[in-house]
């Protein structure tokens, strides 16, 4: 039986992206008559590893929770929780600290990644991010893990510290396995050969109003050319868009192909970002309402922790007597 984890940083607004590559997957794990244990997080402490802003980062944390619930996270199902309000989880990632060589953090790309980024926000977390993702997962002991891609070398690396633990110490964990996304991903709306950022008119965020949709939509990088073909290598931006048409609306690229054939590209995206809208408002009426009773999300997210804190606890304690500091 699966016991699934993942985790979202609140340090930003949830896109498009996020929804196909994470949570729309989360919703069908948690759906599945194979899946034992479903744990979804929004991982502050993964956040302020850069740059955040303390005044407005609670609102970004319970941003978050309501664009899960809204999506469709369903608390009868599975847990949601803080990472925050969970201490096994640091706990476990210090342990996991004094058994990890710094060679093998040294190696993974995200590090040097995130500090081009924010030069002057170097710091241990930063180098340490990996270490608590892996105490994240396997806290739980889960199984079964829902990632993009690149988010690969770190669940070879919760991999590689839970079998050294279990050699260390005794059979504690499983394999951990990745669950990757099918399917296109979405890329950003103005450098189509990158994924969907946070930032700007980059990214279709789900909260977006239908005029701030329509305007994102129309800015929107394109090819030269004026075919509305999907071919990702030649023409990325259009490819992108006609990906996002399909996904939302359910038709195939070829069909769509099909429609706008001999059609401007003002056309296309005009009528594209009346799709966007449409399959947003429902998420948004959603949402909306989730945020307009607040003391049941609270009870959502009380109990949700309430009951991971008896796993988490529960492994904790295993892991230290076998460890011989219980």
């Amino acid at each position: 039986m699966n016991k699934i984890f993942s985790g979202i940083r609140p340090s930003g607004k949830l896109h498009l992206g996020h929804y196909f590559g994470a949570i729309k997957n989360w919703v069908a794990l948690q759906d599945n008559p194979e899946s034992e244990q479903a744990i979804f997080a929004v991982v502050e402490y993964h956040g302020i590893t850069t740059p955040f802003n303390p005044k407005t980062y609670h609102q970004q944390v319970m941003d978050s929770v309501l664009d899960y619930l809204a999506a469709g996270i369903n608390p009868e199902k599975s847990l949601l929780i803080r990472q925050s309000k969970i201490p096994e989880h640091t706990e476990l990632a210090w342990i996991f600290n004094t058994i990890t060589p710094v060679s093998w953090l040294d190696r993974l790309p995200t590090y040097k990644e995130k500090l081009e980024q924010a030069p002057k926000y170097n710091n241990v977390g930063l180098l340490d991010y990996p270490v608590l993702m892996a105490a994240d997962i396997l806290i739980y002991k889960s199984n079964l893990v829902p990632v993009g891609e690149d988010q690969m070398p770190h669940i070879d690396l919760a991999n590689e510290i839970a079998k050294k633990f279990n050699h260390m110490f005794g059979q504690t964990f499983e394999p951990v396995k990745a669950f990757l996304a099918e399917g296109a991903r979405i890329m950003s709306l103005q450098e189509p050969t990158k994924k969907m950022s946070k930032t700007g008119d980059e990214a279709l965020n789900l909260m977006d109003e239908p005029d701030t949709v329509r305007e994102k939509i129309k800015k929107a990088v394109t090819d030269s050319g004026k075919e509305i073909k999907f071919d990702e290598e030649n023409k990325p931006a259009i490819s992108n868009l006609l990906t996002i048409h399909s996904l939302l609306s359910g038709k195939e690229i070829k069909k769509v192909e099909e429609e706008y054939d001999g059609k401007s590209y003002v056309d296309f995206k005009k009528d594209l970002a009346e799709v966007v809208v449409g399959f947003l408002k429902p998420f948004q009426e959603k949402r909306k309402g989730f945020e307009s009773n607040s003391d049941q999300v609270e009870e959502i997210l009380t109990k949700s922790e309430e009951k991971a804190k008896i796993i988490a606890s529960s492994n904790l304690a295993e892991i230290k007597k076998k460890m011989g500091v219980f």
